[in-house]
């Protein structure tokens, strides 16, 4: 508005000589002030309208390029966002698979009622022919054969064979939950690593039991995984279904 009081200033001063001019012909003063007046008004305005027009641009021109960067900005956070839910909903049935794998695993192992061929009542024909057919090594199946208690022998090297595969599914569990977790909701990775924990923590105890085999057997674990590990487990399910689910009907 300085720069505007400036020009004016500079304007009347440049028609000072002018306005004498005209009072010597005649010209009343009023009537140079109205004429001075209107040019100036005229003259504001203009400047006034270019001065603002200027300012208007300026600032169209300075909103449309924050408006560029927040729209860039948005963009961005949307595509990482859609990215990782796209990783989590990959991850997900794949590490809960290998959950319930090992879960069932442990079960089996774990569980109190346990069927067995009588071996010590079948003919050496036959109790050669089944112990052929298991995966034990050679040594431990001429244990068998030529143990005095041969269901036992076959019950201790058996028990061992499938506490060695429920570790392993229980490993597989562990790393692929290592190897995407980051992928997973923190209080669900965190879940699900308890609920490994519990069922290891039972495996090493029935392990235990069966070969120490003297009273009174360890029950901690195993009461834990009654107590606690199914609901988490059952939890976890729920949380899992609810997060794939959920994505179907969201809305963005």
């Amino acid at each position: 508005m300085d720069q505007f009081y400036s020009v004016l200033l500079s304007i009347w001063d440049g028609s000072k000589s002018a306005f004498a001019l005209l009072g010597v012909a005649g010209i009343s003063f009023g009537t140079v002030v109205a004429t001075a007046f209107g040019l100036f008004k005229v003259l504001g305005e203009k400047w006034l309208n270019q001065k603002f027009a200027t300012q208007l641009e300026a600032f169209k021109s300075e909103q449309s390029r924050e408006l560029e960067k927040l729209r860039h900005r948005i963009n961005a956070v949307f595509d990482r966002t859609k990215r990782l839910h796209d990783r989590e909903f990959e991850v997900l049935p794949n590490v809960w698979a290998k959950l319930v794998e090992a879960k069932a695993w442990a079960s089996g192992y774990l569980s109190p009622f346990q069927q067995y061929p009588d071996l010590d009542q079948m003919p050496s024909a036959d109790l050669e022919e089944f112990v052929e057919g298991t995966r034990f090594s050679a040594a431990q199946k001429r244990e068998i054969i030529n143990s005095r208690k041969k269901l036992d022998a076959y019950i201790k090297i058996h028990n061992l064979y499938r506490h060695n595969d429920v570790l392993k599914h229980l490993q597989e569990a562990s790393l692929e939950l290592s190897k995407h977790g980051v992928f997973v909701l923190p209080e669900l990775r965190n879940e699900m690593k308890t609920l490994i924990d519990i069922i290891h923590k039972a495996v090493i105890e029935h392990q235990m039991n069966h070969e120490i085999d003297i009273g009174p057997r360890l029950k901690e674990g195993s009461e834990r995984l009654k107590h606690e590990g199914e609901p988490l487990f059952n939890k976890i399910e729920e949380s899992i279904a609810k997060r794939l689910w959920d994505s179907t009907t969201t809305e963005v």
